[in-house]
């Protein structure tokens, strides 16, 4: 606001005087000048006389001009955040969040930000952030509040800036937003407010006009178990909820494992259940399946992108068994007919002499032993006498421990325990063996669980070892092994030990010649059968669920405290208290945690821990398990976090509202992009204001022209002949 005024001390009505003779004199002179020289010299004389004129009158009325300004040292200016959910929304996929878009402009650490420029040019500038429930000052951790998913109450923030006590009013509020308002008052009525006290409301429009839809994933009917080696048919029903066509990848996977991908095109608004092709799992165990959506540009909820499903594999219908062996053994005819059923399919392959075996199934050759590395993935449970391992390569042992650690098939030794000892390593449960050739049979104590936990009677059977033949007795296993099968009256003395291996399960069995039982007489041939049978299954019957991993029923929220909980057993398949648990979490945008589950004291083997997930999406969480004897499993699963409340549902960028309530105020409205670090607020007009004045007669061009005149007039009247 400028305003001009004359430093005059008298009454202006002797200043018209003054300049009425002023001109009086000035029109004498110029009729004098005209009769002693020429027009021209004398209309050039009267000019400077006339500038003279004007400069003394400058001087002596001291003209001058005030300027009114707002005083910035009196100003508050406030930054107010919106913290709320659908600020931490990306409108471009695997583009910054919205209030990451918003931080830069606020960071008091970067020399040049607008914070730090508007705070060098006002009083006072505070950085407030708020939700639904707080309005406080921004702090290092007030960035990550967007996450938790609160509502929007930009109407009610507003008017409680305007109403705090502790503070005067501010000068203008900066508003960062996207202008979603769920909770409490509109923001036009805290904007009728601010107008009627004349403060200004400036917003930042923070987002991206766009439109409103989302894709989404989930299994369809899909059973919660199902047999090994049969077919599993995998639907999932996916909707499109754009108002426009979309053209999307569905990919299937099982755990890790990429099994297949479908393209597929969604008319607006359509919902598709889609097949994918028949999947066969081969082993027992559980097996985690997910499909997962490609990301799609504007797509509003990421977090329904994908689905899992959890799937018991049962033990398959009938067994696949091989029966590997250096040299003809008795022991063979006895397995093969105690096999001979429905359930069972054994194939062998027998040295009988230097280049002469005996094969039976339709992958072996009588040529000689196997070469492909993949040869045991075909079977369930290998039945390999030990003197076959120093015939084998090292490429086919080293498979052969993938078969049992990886593909969690079943091994069963039997033969030389030192040997196997030697080139097998800790598959071989046995470490100290001796041997045995007792004068008469000696009884067998059978435990019933784990081989036998289904059979009945099972303390009927008169198991024994046969009189007058070798056997190799055990006296010392890992340290998860266990003895299932001892002499009565001596557990420590075994013939029989098992463990969980990896994925898989080892056993070695010290009595090649158990086939004397079958002979003794029809109850022992029936006992005999039922025992191998009982071994093979329970061999074949899958992965060892080492690893129970709990299911949280329901939706996990984003921002709540979520649990893990599972339970581990140790090698011997007994609650173990002892593991080193550490769960390995991953999860959207970039999220990673390792966290460290601890036993709880009432449950046997049982750990838990918790975690907050920030984001909403789908997160795999691998457990890691270490055992004091040196043996690590892992498994993995997987949770899925979504976004709760009225944020999730609509978070579209509100351009138009933010725009009236700037409008309505008397506030500026730029978008966030367009925002600069130089950006000014518009600021309130009742502000306390300074004056500055400048006085005119005090510039030092008019001394200048004074004197430039004077030395021009000198010279043209010397010219003319004038004094």
């Amino acid at each position: 606001m400028e305003s001009i005024g004359l430093e005059w001390p008298y009454s202006y009505s002797w200043l018209i005087a003054g300049v009425g003779l002023y001109f009086i004199l000035l029109f004498w002179h110029a009729r004098c000048l005209f009769n002693a020289s020429t027009a021209k010299d004398a209309w050039k004389l009267i000019i400077l006389r006339g500038l003279f004129g004007l400069i003394f009158l400058i001087l002596i009325t001291r003209p001058f001009i005030e300027t009114k300004e707002t005083n910035p040292d009196a100003v508050r200016l406030v930054a107010a955040v919106d913290l709320s959910g659908s600020m931490n929304h990306r409108d471009q996929s695997g583009g910054k969040r919205r209030i990451d878009l918003v931080r830069s402009f606020l960071d008091p650490d970067r020399t040049g930000s607008w914070f730090n420029q508007t705070r060098e040019s006002f009083g006072a500038v505070d950085r407030l952030g708020f939700s639904i429930d707080d309005i406080s000052a921004i702090r290092s951790s007030s960035w990550s509040i967007p996450e938790s998913g609160e509502n929007t109450a930009i109407g009610d923030a507003l008017i409680e800036l305007l109403e705090r006590q502790d503070k005067e009013a501010p000068g203008a509020v900066v508003l960062f937003s996207d202008g979603r308002n769920n909770v409490g008052k509109s923001p036009l009525i805290a904007g009728d407010q601010y107008r009627n006290r004349g403060i200004p409301i400036n917003v930042i429009g923070v987002g991206e006009a766009q439109e409103q839809g989302n894709l989404s994933v989930s299994f369809s009917e899909v059973p919660s178990e199902i047999v090994a080696k049969e077919e599993l048919i995998l639907a999932a029903e996916i909707n499109n909820g754009f108002g426009r066509d979309v053209k999307l990848v569905a990919r299937l996977f099982a755990e890790e494992e990429e099994l297949e991908d479908r393209s597929i095109t969604l008319q607006a608004g359509e919902s598709r259940l889609l097949n994918f092709s028949p999947v066969v799992p081969e082993i027992a165990g559980v097996r985690t399946y997910r499909v997962v959506l490609d990301s799609v540009e504007r797509d509003s909820d990421p977090s329904d992108n994908s689905d899992a499903q959890v799937i018991q594999i049962l033990p398959p219908a009938f067994f696949s068994a091989l029966y590997l062996s250096h040299q003809i053994n008795p022991l063979y005819p006895f397995l093969k007919r105690s096999l001979a059923s429905d359930r069972f399919q054994l194939s062998s392959l027998i040295r009988l002499g230097e280049k002469t075996f005996h094969a039976r199934g339709e992958k072996l050759s009588p040529k000689g032993y196997p070469q492909n590395p993949a040869f045991w993935m075909d079977y369930d449970v290998v039945l390999l006498d030990a003197g076959c391992l120093k015939e084998l390569n090292s490429t086919m042992i080293s498979s052969l421990k993938d078969f049992v650690q990886k593909r969690g098939g079943g091994l069963l030794l039997f033969g030389e325990p030192s040997l196997a000892r030697e080139i097998l390593g800790g598959v071989m449960p046995a470490v100290d063996t001796q041997s045995s050739r007792g004068k008469q049979n000696l009884s067998l104590s059978v435990l019933p669980d784990p081989l036998f936990s289904e059979r009945k009677r099972l303390d009927n059977w008169k198991t024994f070892l046969p009189a007058g033949l070798p056997a190799h007795l055990i006296t010392r296993v890992n340290p998860a092994a266990r003895e299932v099968v001892s002499l009565k009256g001596r557990p420590d003395l075994s013939v029989m030990a098992l463990q969980a291996y990896g994925a898989g399960k080892s056993a070695y069995w010290g009595s090649t010649h158990d086939w004397r039982r079958a002979l003794s007489d029809e109850e022992r041939s029936r006992e005999f059968s039922l025992f191998w049978q009982g071994v093979v299954e329970w061999l074949g019957s899958g992965t060892v669920e080492r690893i129970k991993v709990e299911q949280t029923p329901g939706f996990l929220i984003a921002g709540d405290e979520t649990s893990l909980r599972m339970e581990a057993l140790g090698a011997d398949f007994e609650p173990s208290m002892d593991a080193r648990v550490e769960a390995n979490i991953t999860g959207p945008e970039g999220f990673s945690k390792t966290l460290q589950l601890y036993p709880q004291g009432g449950d046997l083997g049982t750990y838990a821990g918790k975690f907050i997930p920030p984001h909403p999406g789908p997160y795999r969480v691998v457990y890691n398990l270490g055992f004091p004897d040196g043996e690590k499993i892992e498994q993995s699963s997987y949770l899925k976090i979504r976004q709760f409340g009225d944020e999730a549902k609509d978070m579209r960028y509100a351009e138009r509202d933010l725009q009236m309530l700037a409008n309505l105020t008397g506030g500026s409205f730029v978008r966030v992009e367009d925002m600069t670090d130089t950006w000014v607020p518009n600021l309130s007009a009742a502000l306390p204001t300074i004056s500055k004045r400048n006085d005119l007669a005090n510039a030092w061009p008019l001394f200048a022209v004074l004197f430039l005149a004077a030395g021009v007039e000198w010279v043209l009247r010397r010219k003319g002949g004038l004094r």
